[in-house]
């Protein structure tokens, strides 16, 4: 933006140094409550921590039968080196990186200030506050998208091939991180060859250059794909679902950008109250609008547009990257309004919704389950599981457990509590551990243990298994709602060879 149209919607200076440091209080504090509150409150990780995270990431692979494998490794190397608190903090790292990238993406194309503002916007997007102690490969997705949106309208704008070059790289690791980030790099590229011409775009060295930086990040994963048929492909069909109606394959689609537009409501409603009117009514005079439209609005709309053709369907959460740019949006868009803007009412309206969050986690995650006598995630007795699964290990053989077989939860949580971890042969299904072997598992043996539940016998992919023995059944207090049932878990053990 031209300092002309920055000064005629300019206000007292000193805006701009309150709006950087409010941004900067919001970092510190994402960092800091974030990271400590549910940690502190969290008696065992949250689901996907543990089995899409530590289960895989502890065996080091180039693929998942689920997903790509950057999140599990960052995930393995945070707890590694941080213990539990890792996990935690590698979440938060992710939405503060999400957070500079909008900024510096936003300055871009807009005064400071209102670069600031629109950063600070983004308290207001769900996908900002509750869902965030729990790191998957969503929230990995979301600094890797604002990066992504960073490089290409640099790119865009200067035709520097640096910028295509880290948009290459940042394109290979948004894959490397689930591959949902294809849907933004096609939209990137519609956007460039619909600005630039077809001719001209396809003649550029620069786009070219990042597709071979792209090729070259993910092609030890390429590789891993094809040698194992393309396991995360069938998986992500599966996950999806399909309509088996017309009814459904309408439904399902307006499902999705429903939940997209709750999501972001708090965002917009602040922006309202604070004094800033969006008026989206032109948005064709300015191509950086245009720009942030597209990016903003074009994924959902497509994810929902390929849900209605193909009838597969669509998981709400699957929209956490694609609101970044949210608070860029309203704020460029509401230009004629900026002089309105009151910062008091905005700083309010950033505490209130910060706290709200803060306050629906701990509902969500504590107070209900304890009300309902419904233990969340965050508080299984996984220490005391794994205590009783070595115990019951050593009872039957001298050999250190190196394998332990179970849902990826359960299972997950007895590798992590042990020491030394042992590997996890996810439902003691080889195509979904190739890491481990039948060799492995006659040489070194296998404990597996079961979830016990009324009406339900032991799983039939057990007791399937040469040479297993059913040890019994243990049982477990809820260590944060002692009034609900007892955990049953069931035991069996394959010896190790010689035993």
């Amino acid at each position: 933006m031209t300092d002309t149209v920055a000064t005629k919607y300019s206000t007292r200076s000193t805006w701009c140094s309150d709006f950087r440091f409010w941004l900067l209080l919001l970092a510190i504090a994402q960092f800091v409550i974030w990271t400590v509150l549910p940690w502190l409150l969290a008696v065992s990780l949250p689901l996907d921590v543990v089995s899409d995270g530590l289960s895989w990431g502890h065996e080091w692979q180039w693929g998942y039968y689920k997903h790509p494998p950057l999140p599990s490794w960052t995930v393995e190397i945070f707890f590694d080196a941080l213990g539990d608190v890792g996990p935690f903090l590698l979440s938060q790292v992710c939405i503060v990186a999400t957070y500079v990238f909008v900024f510096l993406l936003g300055r871009e194309m807009m005064p400071t200030r209102w670069a600031a503002t629109g950063t600070l916007l983004l308290v207001g997007v769900y996908y900002f506050s509750i869902p965030t102690p729990e790191f998957n490969h969503n929230v990995a997705q979301m600094p890797v998208w604002a990066a992504a949106c960073l490089c290409y309208f640099k790119a865009w704008k200067t035709g520097s091939l640096q910028w295509w070059l880290g948009l290459g790289f940042v394109a290979g690791l948004g894959l490397l991180a689930k591959y949902s980030t294809a849907l933004l790099l096609v939209l990137m590229l519609v956007h460039f060859l619909s600005t630039r011409g077809l001719k001209r775009g396809l003649l550029s060295a620069g786009p070219w250059l990042a597709v071979a930086v792209c090729l070259l990040v993910i092609s030890k994963h390429v590789l891993w794909l094809a040698s194992n048929g393309f396991p995360t492909v069938h998986y992500a069909a599966a996950r999806a679902g399909a309509a088996t109606g017309l009814r459904d394959r309408l439904t399902a689609p307006v499902k999705f950008l429903a939940a997209q537009a709750i999501d972001i409501a708090p965002a917009v409603a602040l922006a309202w109250i604070a004094g800033l009117r969006p008026a989206l009514a032109s948005p064709g005079r300015n191509e950086d609008m245009g720009f942030l439209l597209w990016m903003t609005f074009g994924p959902p709309l497509a994810l929902a547009i390929g849900s209605l053709i193909t009838g597969m369907g669509s998981r709400d959460m699957w929209g956490a990257p694609m609101w970044n740019l949210t608070g860029l949006v309203v704020v460029m868009s509401s230009t004629a309004t900026w002089k309105y803007l009151s910062p008091k009412w905005l700083s309010v309206g950033l505490v209130a919704l910060f706290t709200i969050g803060l306050a629906g986690f701990v509902l969500v995650n504590v107070l209900v389950p304890e009300l309902e006598n419904r233990p969340s995630r965050i508080q299984w007795p996984d220490r005391s599981i794994a205590r009783t699964s070595s115990g019951v290990w050593r009872q039957q053989t001298d050999r250190p457990l190196k394998i332990v077989a179970s849902d990826g939860w359960l299972a997950g949580l007895v590798a992590m509590r042990s020491v030394p971890r042992p590997s996890v042969w996810i439902d003691a299904d080889y195509r979904k551990a190739p890491w481990i072997t039948p060799e492995a598992i006659a040489r070194d043996g296998v404990l597996l243990f079961w979830r016990v539940r009324p009406g339900q016998s032991q799983p039939k992919a057990f007791m399937a298994i040469k040479g297993i023995r059913i040890l019994g059944e243990k049982s477990f207090v809820w260590p944060e709602t002692p009034r609900a049932a007892p955990l049953m878990i069931g035991y069996a053990i394959v010896p190790p060879a010689g035993r």
